[in-house]
């Protein structure tokens, strides 16, 4: 019987806990509370309030009536949390229970809390830094820091000291005992901890995203070189101060959003300038019309940015989401810097294939700068010195987040919205920005003075209903951005094409009073269209020292309109016959030649040309050939082979010399500009052996012998010349040359013919 009760009351006790909900139940006023700032603050909070001009005694920032509290803690099944900047409580309650609350006249709204927190993907399947270090890493920043130029800030001795950091994520477990932060407890820099959920100081346990993206801004990878410890820096911020706050718990999502505000008002209190948090809300609590700036994480984000803090939060991880894909809150808020990511690569700019892109649901310019999406951190492990790489904006937003702490730290008397600013013009593609990169990657040389000023690199030459963007530059390379907004900054399109010396045409409409901006190497420029004036945009990028257009394409010349393009090429060609001499060579004779060769342009239709070229060609005789050996007077030790002769050959070496004249046919391509025609003469002087094999089998053993000779009989051909042409599309063409001179003479029985026609592949580069 009293094992039926027992599951009768557990069944009752699951029934009404089913039926609870979480909620935030904001109040009127905070009528007879009293604050004195100056005890409640830390001394460093204090300081930057002041700083920033911030209101200690704004009513933000005073505590809650404890009667009103009281009152709803009577009603309601569980307190968990307070918010002093929306004066809130955080309650667990059932229906009947909220309807009470409702009812309480100091009450003026109640809002149900749901979702969970977003955290990255984690990825160990990237090499260790131990086993195979770059000379890059072995500098002592891993490839994460230096693409934010933070050799800039290590040169000057710049690691965010003075800078105290809040971090808030699921945990820190390790952060005790690991390795990578034993900087941060020889050195006292952990300020403060706080466990949200389990209301303890405790935080070094539990989910360990914390450890890896306190790692992205403060850690460090130590192992052991051959000359004794290595140390290379996962974060910039190596001397920053921290506070930690466990904010997440995967058993109670709905209560995240609670210990997150909390976790801010925590860190407010106790000094943070920075807050790093690599969370959000998204679709599984939200629409993508929601993300607007107006959650009350995103409020609570704008409110610390007031208060002097400067908030970094992860862009989220939905770009390959085809029904969210937009930014998660509260990175949607105005004055919140949203870190989106980019792939780990020193040399090309790509977007990470998760990264959200912007813009916010009511048009606003999300994320704000991006840093590598793909991450070198410490790792939980029994030896408390396991790394490994890890996937998420959860660690692009610390990366910029330590980057800030180092920024502040070369400007101590920024406010945080200037920070803010300054990181966004910092970053490798300002003043332009886009959906998907921002303003691009923070970089630390905007900082440390050593930033040296773009040249132009392109101009914009409108004609007629097209604007064209000519660059200006030699050679250019690297990535052309350009897009369309209105003149608030609401873009309405835009692009990223790789230059690599190709001819690039890109078309879209733009309608009037549009601005058009591009970014190529460093350098922006806009150009703003008039009301009326619609028109296609056309981005061109060809090779050359300067350029002029024409039917859509851009050529390249130099002052004097003469264009000069250099190759090398390799040609690879058969000899073929024009005779029917039975000494003629086979098909199996191949010629190879290599050379280098300049163009010169006089107009953009036609130029002269010289090439400087080696050769060699291997004649191969066969059949009645074998005949070879009389015509050189062969020994008789040599003569017995006679009839058992597998191959003559001809070795001939030529060094040789080309003038001809050019026909550009089509302005296309990669190198040469596409296809062009080569008509000219050449002259060889050439070297010639040659050469038998063949081999005896009978009554003695097997034997091979061989013979190489001068063939002097062939002295008539020691200078060559003929008429040469071919026809190429870029890089790729087809060849032919005819030999003249011989013309006319008589050839006898005792002289080897040359095949006077040869015709063969091209390749150049």
């Amino acid at each position: 019987m009293r094992k039926i009760l027992f599951f009768a009351a557990v069944i009752l006790s699951s029934i009404q806990l089913q039926a609870q909900s979480h909620y935030w139940v904001m109040l009127t006023d905070k009528a007879g509370s009293t604050f004195d700032p100056y005890s409640y603050f830390d001394a460093k909070a204090i300081e930057r309030y002041q700083l920033n001009n911030a209101d200690l005694y704004d009513i933000s920032n005073y505590p809650l009536n404890e009667s009103y509290v009281s009152q709803i803690d009577a009603i309601a099944s569980d307190d968990f949390g307070q918010s002093r900047w929306l004066n809130a409580v955080a309650v667990t309650a059932t229906e009947e229970q909220i309807k009470a609350i409702q009812q309480l006249p100091f009450v003026k709204e109640v809002h149900m809390l749901g979702g969970e927190m977003q955290m990255a993907s984690v990825t160990t399947t990237m090499k260790n830094i131990d086993d195979d270090p770059t000379d890059e890493e072995l500098y002592s920043l891993m490839d994460q820091l230096i693409r934010m130029g933070g050799k800039y800030f290590r040169d000057k001795g710049i690691d965010g000291k003075g800078v105290r950091i809040a971090v808030l994520d699921g945990g820190f477990p390790q952060v005790n005992t690991h390795i990578a932060f034993k900087h941060l407890r020889d050195n006292k820099q952990i300020i403060k901890t706080w466990n949200f959920p389990n209301k303890k100081e405790n935080v070094y346990g539990w989910n360990s995203h914390g450890l890896m993206t306190l790692s992205c801004i403060a850690g460090k990878h130590r192992y052991e070189g051959i000359d004794g410890e290595i140390i290379v820096d996962e974060g910039l911020a190596t001397g920053a101060e921290f506070l930690l706050a466990r904010t997440e718990i995967e058993a109670e999502p709905f209560k995240e959003e609670v210990w997150w505000q909390m976790a801010m008002e925590w860190a407010d209190k106790n000094g943070a300038q920075i807050i790093s948090s690599s969370l959000g809300y998204g679709k599984d609590r939200y629409y993508t019309k929601d993300m607007n700036g107006q959650s009350y994480v995103a409020k609570a984000g704008n409110m610390a940015a007031r208060k002097g803090i400067l908030v970094c939060n992860s862009a989220g991880n939905e770009g390959d989401d085809n029904s969210w894909r937009t930014i998660i809150t509260p990175s949607d808020a105005d004055s919140v810097l949203c870190v989106g990511g980019i792939s780990n690569s020193l040399d090309y700019y790509s977007h990470i294939y998760f990264s959200s892109y912007g813009p916010t649901a009511d048009g606003r310019q999300k994320p704000n700068v991006v840093a590598f999406g793909n991450a070198h951190t410490a790792n939980t492990g029994s030896d408390n010195n396991d790394y490994h790489y890890v996937d998420g904006t959860s660690f692009s937003c610390p990366l910029v987040a330590g980057f800030a702490a180092c920024a502040l730290q070369t400007k101590p008397g920024m406010t945080a919205m200037e920070l803010f600013h300054e990181i966004e013009k910092s970053a490798d593609l300002y003043p332009y920005c886009d959906y998907t990169y921002g303003y691009g990657v923070p970089q630390a040389d905007y900082f440390t003075g050593d930033r040296k000023e773009a040249k132009p690199s392109f101009k914009f030459v409108k004609e007629e209903d097209v604007l064209k963007l000519i660059p200006l530059k030699d050679f250019p390379r690297g990535y052309l951005f350009i897009k369309s907004a209105t003149p608030e900054g609401k873009i309405h399109d835009y692009t990223k094409i790789e230059l690599k010396n190709i001819t690039t045409n890109m078309w879209f409409e733009i309608s009037g009073g549009e601005v058009i901006t591009a970014q190529l190497d460093g350098y922006a420029e806009s150009y703003i269209l008039n009301d009326g004036e619609d028109m296609m945009v056309s981005g061109i990028n060809m090779e050359g020292s300067n350029y002029y257009e024409d039917e859509g394409f851009l050529y390249s010349t130099n002052l004097k309109e003469k264009n000069i393009i250099d190759e090398r090429y390799f040609m690879l060609g058969v000899p073929v016959s024009t005779m029917s001499d039975e000494l003629a060579p086979n098909f199996w004779s191949p010629t190879k030649r290599i050379g280098v060769r300049k163009t010169i342009y006089f107009a953009k239709w036609y130029g002269w040309g010289m090439s400087l070229e080696y050769g060699h060609s291997s004649l191969r005789f066969g059949g009645e050939a074998n005949r070879l050996d009389t015509l050189i007077g062969m020994d008789d030790d040599v003569r017995w082979l006679d009839k058992k002769v597998s191959k003559h050959k001809v070795n001939l070496g030529e060094v040789g010399i080309e003038l001809y004249q050019r026909v550009r046919l089509r302005p296309l391509g990669m190198f040469h500009k596409g296809w062009h025609w080569d008509l000219g003469v050449y002259g060889n002087w050439g070297h010639n052996a040659y050469k038998l094999k063949g081999k005896h089998s009978g009554d003695i053993a097997s034997t091979r012998k061989e013979v190489v000779r001068n063939l002097d009989l062939l002295e008539d051909y020691r200078w060559n010349w003929g008429l040469t042409t071919r026809i190429t599309r870029d890089w790729v063409g087809l060849y032919a040359r005819y030999r003249m001179n011989g013309i006319g003479k008589e050839v006898g029985a005792d002289k080897v013919l040359l095949p006077r026609l040869e015709v063969g592949l091209q390749l150049a580069f």
